[in-house]
Parts: structure tokens; sequence; C-alpha cells
């Protein structure tokens, strides 16, 4: 997907697509948001995982002139994909429960990425998660359409 974006846009050498055009650079942030929505819908990790790289890799087209700093420090360490995938479940205020048995794991593991999730975003609630997880970019707002 990311070659097919540079050839269409004609991509510099350093990655990014040529031109800092805003609606280019909003497409680029929707299709890889839309990716990390379908992540966390996927129930195959590794599946989520190639979608979650899908979207960094889209993400870094955006060229550096178009990106804005963010007032809020990004995390310590990036989350990992699977963190990212129970990440994006928490928005949908669902038990940990479901989400576990969603995704095929034990509540445990969900749990245990739960609490790194929370660590590397610097916060103690799930509320807190989803609003700090917003503000980064990691999910979008709003809650997710009914399926």
């Amino acid at each position: 997907m990311t070659a097919a974006l540079r050839t269409e846009s004609g991509g510099g050498s350093r990655g990014t697509v040529g031109t800092a055009d805003p609606s280019v650079t909003a497409c680029l942030v929707w299709v890889a948001g839309t990716l990390v929505r379908i992540a966390g819908d996927v129930g195959d990790l590794r599946s989520a995982g190639a979608l979650v790289g899908e979207a960094a890799a889209v993400l870094a087209l955006v060229p550096e002139q178009s990106r804005r700093p963010v007032s809020v420090p990004p995390p310590p360490r990036p989350l990992t994909s699977c963190q990212l995938v129970v990440l994006c479940r928490l928005q949908q205020e669902v038990p940990l429960r479901e989400i576990a048995e969603d995704l095929y794991v034990s509540v445990n593991t969900v749990k245990s990425h739960v609490r790194a999730v929370y660590r590397k975003l610097g916060v103690a609630s799930r509320a807190e998660a989803v609003q700090r997880a917003r503000v980064l970019g990691l999910v979008q707002g709003g809650k997710p359409e009914p399926t």
C-alpha cells in the first residue's frame, strides 16, 4: 500500500509523500486511523499487528512540514501491536473478559496488556488511557460504529 502511495504521489527520496497538500495529509491520517480501527476489530493478533504496522508506514508518508507538534509528550516506549489492539478495544467499553474472548487469549493476558498500556501512557484508569490515546492519535475519537 505504501509503495503505491509513494508512486502515485511522486514520493521523495526520504520516503514521504512529495507534497504538503493538506488534503493528501488528511487522507493519509484517515487511512492510518482506519487501519488501526480495523486492527482493533480483528480477532487475530497477527493480522492486527500487520495492520498496525501498515498504519505506521502510512503515517511515515506524511510530510514533515505537515506534522503538528503534540502538546502531550509521546509515551516513553511505543505500544506493541497487541497492546494497541487492546487499547482500541478499551474505548468500546466492553468487559476485559469479552476482549479476551474476542482475541482468543486469557483474561490475564488482556489484564497484562492493559497494565502495560497504562504504564506506557502514564495513566491510572481506562478512561484516562482512552483520552490520552486520542490526544496522541493512537485511536480515533468517539464511539465506534455498531456492527
